[in-house]
């Protein structure tokens, strides 16, 4: 920041007054933004605390200084993005608007959700689509997080893009109108819910009817840093005209009423989280099933998110018996039961006997969440931490190899070793150390703790830091910072060597059918293909391609849709091969094929203008032929596993002979107009 020195000493200088107050100060004598768009740099540092602001997408803790911004809005409603996260910002900040004078709540509030060039983590500042009511005059606040959080900043203000519902959409799309309700985290609000899949008979409008649901539903605020995040993830219950539950099948699921809307702000590619659960449903498992669709609120467009079924004990989900208040004795009081481990408090959980070895000296939680902690009854409460604990015993003890007398008379190890390779597979360390599920059925149908669903991938498929680069390195094991601690129980299970044998033999199995780089990436291209032309709309609204957001990545950024596809099959290349290298445990007569064809695809295809052709392994020679055989071009010696052309100026049938840096060679037919 030394550059900015000078500069930002002529700006404090400048935005003094002749009383000696700091310009900006407060709202009695703000920095006046005459016009947007609007830019302007500033520092913290000799501001006073003036006021203070608790978002509801993350709360603060008061104490930083803060500076006043002041906007009087013109004859027409607009709606403006107000951000700190574009260049310089470099501290923990926060955003909030007030509304004709600084007293009361704040009409726009946001915590956390981006990151700027200047600090390493995703704690900056953007409020999105504010709008701003005619002839009104409002107080834009800069602040920061604590006490400690003040410094440079760069605010900008802009005309807020792509908030126009589509005209037409090939995915699902869902209408929500609060009806002039502020949605919040808890509790949920009354909307009007419509349900719009017309395709492939038709394309979805948004003035259709809705031929999936149309009618009532409760709607709030969900999820934890998701939620600080701009474009924000939403819990669904479909509900009567009384309000009650209405247990109805969406896109052709199981009937119920608890839905959830995954924001896809974190997820670029839009297929983190359908991508594991479509894997833990292909290995036998129950997962939430999805589908990829556009989301408007009060007509503004919302993105591309992922609907999806809630976790929760029902006959389509997690299929274990219902406990009732009455259900406390004998059979009737083994099952069924869900729990967690995730965010806790001391009423939703209890201690385990056992530390995680990595994090000696903090206790393990688990979180009931079936029945919920203020529903199950202290019988209840009891049976399932005794069952855990007598778990946890046999782990732990020097028998716990033992077939009879160790862990295994406890838990169903086939869905444990399932749910550790999907989560190792994404690399994804919340599947580890928070949102992770297990459950237990009624004993006279199965007396075994089962592994799953799984659930939150967001973060995973990504590399969060240099020390973890190109698919290496174990989650299981997490050691790092986290509210959370994590049982060991992996950390243990991986010290049986029939565990680990058997693990191998799975992983291995599981790589020649859905683990094969075909089948996951024929899967990736059908789902991506499908939403070729709403993600233009999607990242119009949210414009983060090539941005540093939500989760921090190391390395590049890539600026385009196609890209973000091409470095997700990249890393989970990388990934496998991994994998392939350092699996525990040891299974001889299984392994990955040798003969197993290289994958390789060109796409757009048809194209128009640009051609990208990507390969599991590294391109050495490409060559285009025309309809007729004749060569047009011909590239030599590229060592990479992706090439990008230009064929704005061809027209036809083409085919591209593709040499690879193991001697394959594969033909690939593209069609360009």
């Amino acid at each position: 920041m030394r550059i900015h020195s000078f500069s930002f000493f002529i700006f404090l200088f400048s935005f003094i007054n002749s009383f000696g107050q700091l310009l900006g100060e407060d709202c009695s004598n703000p920095i006046i933004v005459n016009s947007i768009p609007y830019v302007n740099l500033g520092n913290t540092n000799n501001a006073n605390d003036d006021y203070y602001a608790s978002c509801p997408d993350y709360g603060n803790q008061g104490g930083a200084n803060d500076i006043v911004y002041q906007f009087t809005n013109g004859a027409n409603d607009r709606y403006i993005d107000i951000s700190l996260c574009e260049n310089i910002t470099n501290y923990d900040c926060q955003l909030y608007i007030f509304e004709n004078n600084c007293n009361g709540n704040p009409v726009g509030c946001q915590e956390d959700g981006c990151q700027s060039p200047n600090y390493s983590a995703a704690y900056n500042s953007k409020i999105t689509a504010q709008l701003l009511v005619a002839n009104t005059t409002y107080f834009i606040v800069v602040d920061g997080y604590s006490n400690s959080s003040n410094g440079d900043y760069q605010l900008n203000i802009n005309e807020s893009v792509g908030l126009n519902a589509p005209d037409s959409t090939n995915i699902p799309l869902i209408m929500i109108n609060t009806n002039n309700q502020l949605i919040v985290d808890e509790p949920k609000i009354n909307v009007d819910f419509k349900v719009i899949d017309n395709f492939p008979n038709s394309l979805n409008y948004p003035t259709d009817s809705g031929n999936i649901y149309s009618g009532i539903a409760g709607i709030e605020i969900r999820g934890s840093y998701s939620a600080t995040l701009p474009q924000k993830p939403y819990g669904i219950e479909t509900r009567d005209t009384q309000g009650n539950n209405n247990n109805v099948s969406l896109f052709g699921m199981p009937q119920e009423n608890d839905w959830i809307l995954i924001a896809n702000y974190n997820d670029k590619t839009f297929l983190r989280n359908v991508l594991a659960f479509d894997l833990f449903e292909k290995m036998g498992h129950y997962a939430p099933r999805t589908k990829l669709c556009e989301v408007v609120v009060n007509d503004i467009y919302n993105g591309i998110y992922v609907f999806t079924e809630k976790i929760k004990r029902d006959n389509g989900r997690v299929d274990i018996a219902k406990l009732d208040l009455d259900d406390n004795f004998g059979d009737s009081l083994t099952g069924g039961y869900i729990f967690r481990v995730d965010y806790w408090d001391q009423n939703n959980s209890w201690i385990s006997n056992y530390n995680n070895p990595n994090f000696p000296n903090d206790a393990v939680r688990y979180v009931y969440n079936y029945p919920d902690y203020d529903e199950i009854t202290v019988q209840q409460k009891n049976y399932i931490q005794n069952l855990v604990g007598d778990f946890e015993d046999a782990l732990w003890s020097n028998d716990f190899e033992d077939p009879i007398l160790g862990y295994r008379p406890y838990i169903n190890t086939r869905s444990f070793i399932d749910y550790f390779i999907v989560n190792e597979f994404a690399r994804n360390v919340d599947g580890f150390k928070k949102s992770r599920n297990f459950y237990k059925d009624k004993s006279s149908k199965d007396s075994l703790i089962y592994a799953g669903p799984v659930w939150d991938f967001d973060w995973a498929y990504k590399d969060h830091s240099s020390s973890m680069i190109n698919g290496s390195g174990w989650r299981h094991d997490y050691s790092g910072p986290t509210d959370v601690k994590p049982p060991g129980w992996y950390i243990r299970l991986l010290q049986d060597t029939t565990f680990a044998n058997e693990l191998n033999c799975r992983y291995f199995n599981l790589r020649n059918t859905i683990l094969d780089t075909t089948n996951i990436f024929s899967f990736i291209d059908s789902l991506s293909s499908m939403v070729s032309e709403p993600q233009n709309r999607h990242y119009t609204r949210w414009p983060i391609l090539g941005i540093n957001v939500g989760t921090p990545e190391v390395g590049n950024q890539p600026t385009s849709y196609s890209g973000e596809i091409i470095k997700f099959k990249s890393w989970i290349n990388e990934r496998l091969l991994w994998l392939d290298a350092n699996m525990p445990g040891n299974c001889p007569n299984v392994s990955v094929s040798e003969n197993k064809k290289t994958y390789v695809v060109t796409y757009p295809n048809p194209s128009s203008d640009i051609v990208n052709i990507y390969s599991e392994t590294l391109l050495k020679n490409i060559k285009l032929f025309d309809n007729v055989g004749r060569l047009i071009f011909k590239e030599e010696n590229i060592y990479s596993k992706n090439f990008q052309m230009n064929v704005s100026d061809l027209h036809g049938f083409f085919t591209f002979k593709i040499e690879l840096s193991n001697k394959e060679v594969i033909n690939k037919n593209i069609i360009t107009y």
